[in-house]
């Protein structure tokens, strides 16, 4: 048993153990508290060390970084989000509240502007004797293998006649061709072929497929995109080098000889950097907002569609189907992602854009972009002093069917050639408004045969049933159009892509005496002071038919079309009657407007054609070129430079005005010979006692002078002034009266005469 002394230690060494434990519970606290009070005051001490630094200079620079570290970092969230903040705007259509909308330029490219060759292996028949067997080639396995095809029998035999030729035909299929739609084929001979000439012959239906590269050797793709078929015209064999003369006979080309079967779309191509479903789905939108057309049940069917990130297929709009450079200019204007504040202050700013010469023509694409709402900017155009700006305002006008440029578009074909393609294309577009129709019929009289033409092809594709053009149709043939024009008469001819004549002057007739051929069966015979002439009909098995017919043109052509004749026998027989002077008027060959002429200011248009000879009215001279040579609007055809020059001096040559030419005659006559040197002092002898306005007249009539002996070619030391007057490429239609003063003599006239082997097509 425990004695009580040692019952209380253990007690007591408790008591002291919890004693200890409490004093250091006691402590550890203390030292807490002293810590967290020794952090404040830290964190108080630095704080206001803080405050002072950023009280003293350059702490402005700090708080920058600081801010400029902020928002690095925030960027850096936004990345690792996947948005950076430049794509955020765009893919948030921040675009509405500013002015520098962007455009479809920045955003697309074209595609499908360029020509697709096709070719195919055709047979020529009606040859007379002028064809052959064509040797053994891969050619004519072909033209066997498509004889099988169409079950053809006995092809050999039909191959080796003399009256059959095989041909190599090859076309270009054009821009947004449409199923249907015709243009123009070339026929050559393979170079062993046996034939002679393909003169007379007739191209049998010929399928047509598109040309690629296979292992670098040519083949053709199995998709037939067109057939073509036609009477072939070639040139007329008259050429003096024996050579030339056969050369042209062995190629020739069909007028609209070719038949699409496909129709051929444009196509809208996305940038690399803007690439992208999204956008393309964007851009789509755009373009259909504001161009649109309506199928056969009155739907409404846009004319963009996206089909990939990357491309979107375009429709032409039927405003733009004869234009097609405008249409993708006009494409390329609009604007994406534009609210309606900013299209109003937009088209402010292309108001005040337009009236300026040198941004017109940007400023009036844009407008039209916009639509009818962009229509009473551009009428107020309309009133500007510069013909630049009156033009581009009219120009937009007519696209969106509106007649208020009328006046300024009529003007523009008379008196402006650079603009004149522009603005009959123009009119050909303003639908429902007989303002433009009585404008396109007052055009057909004009004094240039390209105007009246380029007038007469813009009202049939206005309206082709106005029975101001009277057509006399032969089915698959040819057509002859009688447009009742004043002024002098005049005939014109096509070999571009519609066989077609146009007489300007119905009641014109043939000067006689006259003995003409249409081809090698049919002739035309007239006696001097006869009313009427005499046609006849070759044949070998029979008597000659004749017929006697009235002396008007169109009975004779139309005669001629009902004995068989074909459009290049009709070609034949007017091209021999311009060479013989049977024709009362002009004769011209393709005479269409074209792009790329240099346009002059009319206060500077004087001295660019020469009318003036000092220095300064030289060094004023400033022109510019209106549009690009190889994009014709899709009404016209380009024409090869060689024709262009001489379409240009045949027009110089119609409007010469030989009142002058009489007077410069006169002059030069009075002339002492030394004076060769034109200048101001043999101006003044001829003048003497006459007033300052005289002296100038007979300085001009001298260079019309110089430039009719420059065009004698006789030798003779030719002034400065002179070869400046001879070089001038305006024509002169240009608002230009002293350019008629040019003189010509009578060899000009016989040397300027379109030679017969220009019929042949030349190689594209």
């Amino acid at each position: 048993m425990l004695s009580a002394p040692a019952l209380q230690q253990p007690r007591r060494g408790g008591v002291l153990r919890m004693a200890t434990s409490v004093s250091s519970a006691f402590i550890s606290i203390a030292r807490r508290r002293l810590s967290a009070v020794c952090c404040l005051l830290l964190s108080l001490f630095l704080t206001g060390c803080t405050t002072g630094l950023l009280g003293l200079p350059g702490a402005a620079l700090f708080s920058e970084r600081l801010a400029d570290k902020s928002e690095a970092e925030k960027q850096d969230e936004t990345k690792k989000d996947g948005k950076s903040l430049r794509r955020k705007k765009e893919e948030d259509n921040d675009f509405g509240s500013r002015v520098e909308t962007p455009l479809l330029s920045e955003y697309i490219g074209m595609q499908g502007n360029g020509l697709v060759i096709l070719k195919g292996v055709g047979l020529v028949t009606g040859l007379n004797g002028q064809g052959g067997d064509p040797a053994p080639s891969g050619l004519r396995t072909q033209l066997q293998n498509e004889m099988a095809r169409r079950g053809v029998k006995d092809a050999n035999r039909i191959l080796s006649s003399p009256d059959t030729a095989m041909v190599v035909v090859i076309a270009y299929l054009p821009t947004a061709v449409r199923k249907g739609q015709k243009f123009d084929v070339r026929v050559v001979l393979p170079p062993d072929a046996r034939a002679k000439s393909l003169k007379g012959g007739w191209l049998l239906e010929t399928r047509l497929f598109e040309e690629h590269q296979v292992n670098d050797q040519v083949a053709l793709r199995p998709q037939e995109y067109a057939v073509a078929g036609g009477a072939i015209l070639t040139g007329l064999g008259v050429q003096q080098v024996r050579g030339e003369r056969q050369a042209e006979l062995m190629a020739g080309t069909i007028p609209g000889g070719g038949i699409s079967k496909i129709d051929r779309e444009l196509m809208i191509s996305m940038l690399s950097e803007k690439r992208g479903i999204r956008n393309a789905k964007r851009v789509a939108d755009a373009v259909s907002e504001r161009f649109h057309k309506y199928n056969k049940y009155g739907e409404k069917v846009p004319c963009a569609v996206a089909k990939t990130d990357q491309l979107v297929s375009l429709q032409a709009h039927p405003q733009y189907r004869n234009n097609i450079p405008r249409y993708q200019s006009v494409i390329r204007s609009i604007a994406l992602n534009e609210s309606d504040v900013a299209r109003r202050m937009r088209t402010e700013s292309l108001a005040r854009d337009i009236l300026d010469p040198e941004r017109c023509q940007a400023a009036a694409l844009q407008l039209e972009a916009i639509g009818e709402d962009a229509a009473p900017f551009l009428r107020d155009a309309l009133q500007s002093e510069h013909f630049e700006v009156r033009f581009a305002a009219a120009q937009s006008l007519a696209y969106l069917a509106d007649a208020a440029g009328v006046s300024v578009l009529r003007e523009a074909a008379i008196n402006q050639p650079a603009f004149r393609v522009y603005a009959l294309v123009a009119l050909s577009v303003i639908r429902d408004d007989a303002e433009a129709v009585v404008t396109l019929r007052e055009l057909m009289s004009a004094d240039s045969l390209e105007t009246r033409y380029g007038a007469m092809r813009a009202l049939k594709e206005l309206d082709p049933r106005d029975p101001f053009l009277s057509p006399i149709e032969f089915r698959d043939r040819f057509v002859v159009h009688v447009i009742d024009s004043s002024g002098e008469p005049m005939v014109h001819a096509t070999r571009r892509r519609m066989t077609e004549i146009t007489l300007f002057g119905a009641g014109q007739g043939l000067s006689l005496p006259a003995v003409l051929n249409a081809g090698s069966r049919l002739r035309v015979i007239g006696e001097a002071g006869d009313d009427s002439v005499e046609v006849i009909r070759y044949s070998l098995e029979a008597e000659p038919e004749k017929y006697r017919v009235p002396n008007r043109l169109a009975d004779i052509l139309r005669s001629l079309g009902e004995l068989d004749a074909s459009y290049p026998d009709l070609m034949q027989f007017l091209i021999e009657a311009d060479a013989q002077h049977n024709l009362m008027g002009p004769f011209g060959i393709d005479r269409l407007p074209q792009t790329g002429r240099v346009f002059s200011k009319p206060g500077e248009q004087t001295a660019a054609d020469g009318a003036e000879d000092t220095p300064a009215a030289e060094g004023e001279a400033k022109a510019r070129r209106v549009g690009n040579p190889r994009l014709v609007p899709e009404l016209f055809d380009a024409l090869d430079p060689a024709e262009v020059a001489e379409n240009e001096s045949a027009e110089k040559l119609q409007n010469l005005d030989f009142s002058k030419v009489t007077e410069a005659d006169k002059v030069r006559d009075n002339r002492q010979p030394k004076s060769r040197v034109l200048d101001d002092e043999p101006a003044a002898e001829a003048a003497t006692g006459e007033e300052s306005s005289e002296a100038t007249e007979t300085s001009a009539a001298e260079a019309a002078d110089s430039t009719a002996e420059s065009a004698e070619q006789s030798g003779e030391a030719e002034s400065a002034d002179s070869k400046d007057a001879a070089k001038t490429d305006a024509e002169p239609s240009d608002a230009a009266p002293a350019a008629k003063e040019q003189s010509a003599r009578p060899g000009f006239f016989s040397r300027l005469r379109r030679p017969f082997g220009h019929l042949t097509e030349p190689e594209p």
